[in-house]
């Protein structure tokens, strides 16, 4: 499932249950309410998480799974309060924010990898779109915010021996710390 019905070309694809690297699917597009069911999942892992007796949580936005793909307007196309601009597409990890922040105040972190080719991700606003993201994050209580670089421009590494780092994506400006 994914924001959009547009299915990830090139890079590393998936494992199966042997081992053998297999294509990405066509994700199906979540239904509006599949996607609020999905941040009242979070507020769920965050209340289960807390009863283990964590600390605190890190919200993944990185890498292409499934908030950074929310994020990003390469696999982002939704028409509905989920898409569109910058704004419309920080509602999910919003609304993300909203519920886990209830269970963790103060202790919530969140990951993001702007310049990181890696699942088919890279747009050519990513620039505008990550520094609204670190924006409005200052309305919330965070713990942090990690940010992940793309491993730099032209890198060509395997990890694992079998996944290879597409490095910068190249589309736009870089996101750097100094910038957020």
């Amino acid at each position: 499932v994914a924001p959009s019905a547009i299915k990830i070309e090139g890079g590393n694809g998936v494992q199966d249950a042997e081992g053998i690297e297999q294509e990405h699917e066509m994700p199906r597009e979540l239904t509006t309410e599949e996607c609020e069911s999905i941040v009242n999942d979070f507020q769920r892992a965050a209340k289960l998480a807390k009863e283990a007796g964590f600390d605190g949580v890190e919200i993944h936005c990185a890498t292409g799974y499934l908030i950074d793909t929310f994020l990003q307007s390469c696999s982002n196309k939704r028409t509905d309060k989920y898409g569109g601009d910058c704004e419309g597409r920080f509602t999910f990890l919003k609304e993300v924010l909203h519920k886990v922040c209830e269970v963790f105040p103060n202790r919530v972190g969140v990951k993001i990898s702007p310049d990181s080719g890696f699942n088919g991700m890279g747009s050519p606003d990513n620039h505008e779109m990550f520094l609204h993201l670190a924006k409005r994050l200052n309305s919330f209580d965070m713990a942090y915010i990690h940010v992940m670089d793309g491993i730099g421009p032209g890198a060509n590494m395997k990890w694992w021996g079998k996944m290879t780092s597409n490095g910068f994506h190249g589309l736009c400006e870089p996101i750097e710390l100094s910038t957020l």
